[in-house]
C-alpha cells in the first residue's frame, strides 16, 4: 500500500536532480579517477538509478519494458558493429586493406595525410550519406597508412573523425539530417544550409590545425625507412593486386544506391572472402579464423603485425557491452520521465528566443550523453522542443541545427554511445586519444552557443502570432 501511495506522486525537480548528479557523478568518477571499463561505469550508474526509481515507487515492470526498448533499439548498431568486426578481419586476410595501406604510403607524405584524409573521409561521407560506412572503409585503411607514415594514431583518427562527420551533417542523403530536418518540421535543403554556419567554420578550422599538425610530423620525422620495410613486408605476406580493392567498391557501391546496410556489409563479407581464398590463397578456415577473431599477422615485424592484426566477432563484443550497458544507464531515466520534466520546467519559465534555444543545447547535450543515441534523443525531443522554440518567435531550423550540433557531430566524443563506441572499436583508436584532435565535433557546438548568445544566423524571427496559429 505504501509503494502505491509512492507510485502516484509524480516525481519533482528535486528527484530528477539527484538521479541525474549521482549517476553522472557515478559515470565519471569510474572512468576517470578508478579507471574502470566502460560497460562496468555505466552499469554501475544505471543501478543507482534503477535503485532511486524503485525506491521512489516507480514499477519494475515499468522500469524492465524501457530497457527491454532501450536494448533493442541497440540491436540493428549491434548487428553492425559485428558485421563490420568481421569485414575487417577478412578484408585484412583478402589483402583488400594491406592494398589500400600500401597506395596511401606510395602516394601520401605525412605533411599532406591529415588534410587529405579530412577531405576524402568527407567526400565519401557526403556522397554516402553514412558515418558508418566510412569509418569502417575508407578509415581503417587511412589508420594502417597512418601507421606507416609516423603520424601518432590520435591526429590520425581526429582527422578521419572530423572528415566523416563533416560529410555526415551535410548530406541529403544521411539518416540525420533526413530526421533531424523532419523531426523539426523543416525543409531538408533549408536544414542542410543553415549547418553551414557553425559546420564550415568549424571544418575550415580543423583543415588549418590538420595541415600544422601535418608540417610538424613531417618536421618530426618525415618518411622514414620504416615506410619501405612496411611496403616490402605487405608485397611479400599478401598478393597486391586491383582486384584486391573490390569489396570496398561493392560495400560503396551498395550504400550509394541506398540499399540496407546489413546487406551490404554481407556482401562485402563475401567478396572478401571469396578473394582471400581465390587471390591469396588462404584456407576456409583461415577465413572462418578471421570472421571470428580477426586476422593476426605474423611478418616478424612488429610495426606491420601490429598495424594489420585486426578485426573478428570476438574483438568488438566488448563494446558491444558497452552498448548494452548504455541502455542499462539510459531506462530508469526514461522510466521517471527526467526529459519530459526538464522539457515543461522551460515551457513553464516562458522564456525568450535566446533562453529557449540555449535551454535546448544543454537539454538536448545532457538526453545525449546519457541516452547516446540521437534516434532517441531527435525522436524524442524534437516534437517536444519545436513548440517551445515557435512560441519563442525563433524559426524552428534553429532547432534542428541544434539538434545536429550537440547530437550527430557529438556522437562520436561519447564512449558509451551507439556511435562513439562503433567509431573507436573500428579505428582501434580509444576516444580519450583522438578527442582533441576531432575538432569539429566540438567547436561546432562552440559556435552554435556564439549564435544562441550573439543572436546572429537566426534567420527570420517567427511571429508569436503565427507561430500559435
Amino acid at each position: 500500500m505504501p509503494m502505491r501511495l509512492m507510485q502516484r506522486q509524480p516525481l519533482d525537480g528535486r528527484h530528477h536532480l539527484i538521479l541525474l548528479a549521482g549517476a553522472v557523478g557515478i559515470l565519471l568518477y569510474g572512468i576517470i579517477a578508478l579507471d574502470t571499463p566502460t560497460a562496468i561505469a555505466l552499469i554501475a550508474a544505471g543501478a543507482y538509478a534503477i535503485a532511486l526509481c524503485l525506491l521512489w515507487g516507480i514499477d519494475w515492470q515499468r522500469i524492465e519494458q524501457d530497457l527491454l526498448t532501450g536494448i533493442h533499439a541497440m540491436l540493428v548498431p549491434i548487428l553492425i558493429l559485428i558485421s563490420v568486426g568481421m569485414m575487417v578481419g577478412v578484408w585484412m586476410l583478402s589483402g583488400t586493406i594491406p592494398s589500400m595501406v600500401a597506395i596511401g604510403l606510395e602516394a601520401l607524405s605525412p605533411a599532406l595525410f591529415l588534410v587529405v584524409a579530412c577531405l576524402s573521409c568527407s567526400m565519401m561521407s557526403i556522397m554516402a550519406g553514412t558515418s558508418w560506412g566510412t569509418l569502417s572503409t575508407i578509415g581503417v585503411a587511412l589508420m594502417g597508412v597512418a601507421i606507416g607514415l609516423e603520424i601518432p594514431p590520435g591526429y590520425a583518427a581526429g582527422a578521419i573523425v572530423t572528415g566523416t562527420f563533416f560529410g555526415d551533417k551535410l548530406s541529403p542523403l544521411s539518416d540525420t539530417t533526413v530526421m533531424a530536418s523532419a523531426v523539426c518540421g523543416v525543409n531538408i535543403i533549408t536544414h542542410i544550409k543553415h549547418m553551414l554556419y557553425t559546420t564550415l567554420p568549424a571544418y575550415g578550422l580543423a583543415l588549418i590545425i590538420y595541415a600544422w599538425l601535418g608540417s610538424m610530423a613531417a618536421t618530426n620525422g618525415g618518411i622514414s625507412g620504416d615506410t619501405q620495410v612496411i611496403l616490402q613486408a605487405l608485397h611479400a605476406d599478401f598478393f597486391l593486386t586491383p582486384v584486391t580493392l573490390l569489396p570496398p567498391l561493392v560495400v560503396f557501391a551498395c550504400i550509394l544506391l541506398r540499399k540496407p546496410v546489413l546487406p551490404s556489409f554481407f556482401l562485402g563479407i563475401l567478396s572478401g572472402a571469396l578473394i582471400a581464398m581465390l587471390v591469396q590463397g588462404a584456407s576456409l578456415s583461415a577465413v572462418g579464423e578471421a570472421l571470428n577473431t580477426g586476422f593476426r599477422a605474423d611478418s616478424g615485424i612488429s610495426m606491420v603485425d601490429d598495424m594489420l592484426s585486426r578485426g573478428g566477432l570476438q574483438g568488438m563484443m566488448s563494446t558491444v557491452a558497452v552498448l548494452i550497458a548504455a541502455a542499462v544507464l539510459g531506462a530508469p531515466f526514461k522510466s521517471a520521465g527526467t526529459l519530459d520534466a526538464a522539457v515543461q520546467m522551460l515551457a513553464r519559465r516562458h522564456a525568450g528566443r535566446r533562453q529557449v534555444l540555449g535551454g535546448s543545447m544543454a537539454l538536448h547535450g545532457t538526453a545525449f550523453l546519457l541516452t547516446g543515441s540521437y534516434y532517441v534523443t531527435f525522436s524524442l525531443l524534437g516534437p517536444l522542443l519545436r513548440p517551445l522554440v515557435t512560441a519563442s518567435g525563433s524559426d524552428p531550423k534553429n532547432l534542428s541545427r541544434i539538434l545536429e550540433d550537440t547530437g550527430t557531430t557529438l556522437s562520436p566524443l561519447v564512449p558509451w554511445g551507439v556511435t562513439g563506441a562503433f567509431t573507436a572499436a573500428t579505428l582501434g583508436v580509444a576516444t580519450t586519444e583522438f578527442f582533441v584532435y576531432a575538432i569539429l565535433c566540438y567547436t561546432t557546438i562552440l559556435f552554435s552557443l556564439f549564435y544562441v548568445i550573439s543572436g546572429l544566423a537566426q534567420g527570420r524571427p517567427v511571429a508569436t502570432s503565427d507561430a500559435n496559429s
